[in-house]
């Protein structure tokens, strides 16, 4: 029913704005009180490498509290035009490895109950896509983007009090957050409406037919299955399944991460609304796709590591 789905979208909704809000307000009190000039100096050999500006090292280390908060402040540094399209997405790609700290300091508890030791070894892998996520993004803008003067942008910014930061961006910052949350609002309720017509499910069952299915045993199949109703109820038949020694170690980690790749479709309906959200909707668009074709790329590759050596 559509009323479910609009339940769902609010539910959805309800977590990912309090961060987005708390990230640009943040990244805002900090551009106006010229914190981003001497906080950036921790992750500036990072950004060095990479050819990136100083600013972004604030929204990678913000990363490391919550993902949005830290994507938040790259899209506000690109609202005023500090950086440009190309440095946003490769931005958003170098806040994969603290973002996937954060995923897997929230999966922890669940996983490690669930499958004990080989639940470590997955979330030691989930930790090192996003890590290999991050040198790939480095890796690339080392290439793409010309070296730059670090922290230029507010070098000779007037000291200011706290208390006058907030009253200048509670002026500035409200068209941008009303912005922000009206786009995620309808691009959120169109999403799960979408999701009641059974496209997705649709979109589903031709991932469900993939290459990759042939290196998952039969009894397996329930996990990859259970991805795409969430990733706990894959998480809780992998766990049953290795109790009762159905799978070993090595075909639980194979069926998660294999179920993680084809289960990408279904993952659009959060993803879309989120990056839509809090980029406009034709960068965040290419944002959602470059992301998830560099993690499945990786997923992939590590596959393929799993089958040949262990």
């Amino acid at each position: 029913m559509w009323i479910d789905a609009l339940y769902l979208s609010f539910d959805y909704l309800i977590k990912v704005i309090p961060p987005i809000i708390v990230g640009t307000i943040i990244m805002d009190i900090l551009v106006e009180m010229g914190w981003v000039k001497k906080l950036g100096f921790i992750a500036s050999p990072v950004m060095r490498f990479g050819n990136l500006r100083e600013e972004i090292g604030v929204s990678f280390l913000t990363s490391f509290g919550s993902s949005a908060a830290g994507n938040s402040m790259i899209a506000k540094l690109h609202e005023n035009n500090h950086i440009n399209r190309k440095e946003t997405i490769i931005a958003t790609m170098v806040n994969s490895f603290p973002s996937s700290i954060v995923l897997s300091r929230d999966l922890l508890p669940v996983v490690v109950v669930l499958l004990g030791s080989t639940g470590l070894v997955y979330l030691g892998i989930v930790i090192l896509i996003g890590f290999l996520k991050t040198l790939m993004a480095l890796g690339a803008a080392r290439v793409l983007l010309e070296p730059k003067t670090h922290g230029d942008i507010h070098a000779n910014i007037e000291k200011i009090s706290f208390r006058q930061a907030v009253i200048g961006v509670s002026k500035r910052s409200g068209a941008s957050l009303k912005k922000i949350v009206i786009t995620m609002v309808l691009v959120s309720i169109i999403v799960f409406q979408l999701m009641e017509t059974g496209i997705f499910d649709w979109l589903s069952s031709m991932m469900s037919n993939s290459f990759l299915i042939r290196y998952v045993p039969a009894e397996g199949l329930p996990i990859v299955a259970g991805w795409f109703a969430s990733n706990i109820a894959a998480y809780t038949i992998a766990g049953n399944l290795l109790t009762a020694e159905i799978l070993t170690p090595k075909d639980v980690i194979l069926a998660l991460i294999i179920g993680r790749i084809l289960a990408s479709v279904p993952r659009i309906k959060s993803m879309l609304p989120y990056y839509v959200g809090i980029f406009s909707p034709r960068l965040g668009v290419k944002i959602m796709f470059v992301s998830l074709m560099m993690q499945n790329g990786i997923m992939v590759m590590i596959v393929g590591f799993i089958i040949m050596f262990w």
